[in-house]
């Protein structure tokens, strides 16, 4: 009898799992299929699950009839600098609220946690106007200390248990080897930390590039537009849904992340695993 239950189960789970994976990669696999395909083939019916007749001149012609190049370096820009932003701020206060006790450090924690999760449309107005003050609107810098600012609690959250787990003797030893507090951060806890450093540099990375809705508003010119943004450019128009085009380019900006996955995949499992907040 257990053992028919047993079976059951299994069967349930793989179930779940295969409509979970169909949900998850079936979009990935369309967007793959449609920039080789042509612009009638992709919207035909019934949809033919392979290219009839592929073709790479969608992912030639993103670079030539529009300035996605621009928009391209300007995704890694905002990408690179708030990663540098975000942990530049939030280490220091994950180690601080690690390694000291201070009253109201939980409600401290909760609260950093919650700007993370506020809906950026309800903030979007008040950035903007703060950007037109400081002449900021429509400028990549501006867009790098946005994202900073709105990934330093994840980076809070992930490095906190991190330190936490870091023996604080390690550093007293080295203090009394004659290094300071800083310099003892700096050779022991650092590179104990790195793991989790790796993973929530991935995570901002993903969520900086990925970002639409800040960007569409806050840029309006080649010069500071990202990646999205330029996706976004061919839906609708005198051309209609530019299925193809969009494709192409989707590809294009899944391609760093994926290097940077594969470069650092070990200690991106290692660090969402262990620096999870118990």
């Amino acid at each position: 009898m257990n053992k028919s239950k047993f079976s059951y189960s299994n069967l349930i789970y793989v179930i779940l799992l295969i409509l979970v994976l169909v949900w998850t990669l079936l979009p990935v696999y369309w967007t793959i299929t449609a920039a080789f395909k042509s612009r009638l083939e992709v919207i035909a019916w019934p949809p033919t699950f392979f290219p009839q007749k592929p073709t790479l001149n969608w992912f030639v012609s993103v670079w030539t009839d529009r300035p996605n190049i621009n928009y391209y370096i300007n995704s890694i820009v905002a990408s690179i600098g708030s990663t540098i932003i975000a942990l530049a701020l939030g280490i220091p206060s994950a180690y601080g609220c690690a390694r000291y006790t201070f009253r109201g450090r939980q409600d401290v924690l909760f609260t950093i946690l919650t700007f993370r999760f506020l809906p950026p449309a309800t903030v979007i107005v008040p950035l903007y106007l703060i950007g037109r003050m400081f002449h900021l609107i429509d400028t990549t810098l501006y867009l790098a200390i946005l994202y900073g600012a709105i990934n330093v609690p994840i980076v809070t959250w992930v490095l906190l248990s991190y330190f936490k787990e870091i023996p604080v003797e390690l550093e007293e030893s080295y203090q009394l080897d004659g290094y300071t507090l800083f310099g003892a951060f700096r050779k022991v806890t650092l590179p104990l930390a790195r793991p989790g450093i790796v993973a929530v540099s991935m995570l901002i990375m993903a969520f900086s590039f990925g970002d639409f809705l800040i960007a569409s508003i806050l840029t309006t010119s080649p010069a500071a537009k990202t990646l999205p943004v330029g996706i976004s450019e061919y839906m609708g128009g005198e051309w209609g849904y530019m299925w193809n085009q969009m494709a192409a380019l989707t590809i294009y900006g899944l391609i760093p992340l994926l290097i940077i996955f594969f470069l650092v995949r070990k200690n991106l499992v290692r660090g969402l695993t262990f620096g999870a907040v118990k």
